[in-house]
């Protein structure tokens, strides 16, 4: 098994970009991580499609991966980087071998990683892929925040038919026999871009108000 020694990851449900980490988010120092170079096509399954790896390979990775904490070393059960020569992603891996979640690496990290790689030969890796993933439109990480806080926020107002009718006026110019929430998803699932913004900064406005 080889090894990288000495990066910084930051583990996160999506795979944001580093110019997207965020002061509160964990950031691991990680003293050393199993590696390993894929093809292309293997490596773009393991960001875009749900798979579950092979145990025999979360055998050989667990408790491998180690990272400071003020002055001791702790371990992760599983986790690997992977890299197909052109991009690196680091996995952490739930026991069953499905994919928890992912991180970039820092651009210097990242260099170097793609430098050492070269002398390293790709492995046939093996995974069973369970079904596609969702394709998620909204690429940036504060786009993400914004939608789940629109549709959280819409879920509270559910019952309020009053206040519904009021945000698709506003929002949307419209007027509408039905008072219901559901044409305000219908809007929003239709044409998110345009509107997301108009509906996010209602919804702030009426979050203070309360």
């Amino acid at each position: 098994m080889n090894y990288i020694y000495d990066i910084f990851l930051n583990f996160n449900q999506f795979l944001y970009e580093v110019f997207e980490w965020n002061k509160d988010d964990k950031i691991y120092h990680v003293r050393k991580i199993p590696f390993i170079v894929l093809s292309t096509d293997d490596l773009l399954n393991l960001v875009n499609k749900k798979v579950i790896i092979d145990n025999e390979f979360l055998t050989k990775i667990y408790c491998k991966t180690e990272y400071f904490s003020k002055k001791n070393v702790y371990s992760l059960d599983y986790c690997f980087l992977a890299t197909d020569r052109h991009e690196i992603i680091a996995f952490k891996l739930d026991k069953d071998g499905a994919i928890e979640e992912y991180s970039k690496l820092l651009f210097a990290d990242e260099m170097e990683v793609l430098n050492y790689s070269e002398n390293i030969s790709s492995k046939i890796f093996n995974y069973k892929i369970i079904s596609d993933k969702k394709l998620n439109s909204f690429k940036t990480r504060n786009e993400k925040k914004i939608k789940k806080y629109i549709y959280n926020e819409l879920k509270l107002m559910i019952n309020d038919v009053d206040k519904v009718h009021f945000l698709y006026l506003e929002c949307f110019g419209k007027m509408k026999k039905e008072k219901s929430v559901n044409l305000i998803y219908q809007e929003l699932e239709n044409n998110f871009e345009k509107v997301y913004i108009k509906v996010y900064n209602f919804l702030r406005t009426i979050a203070i108000k309360r």
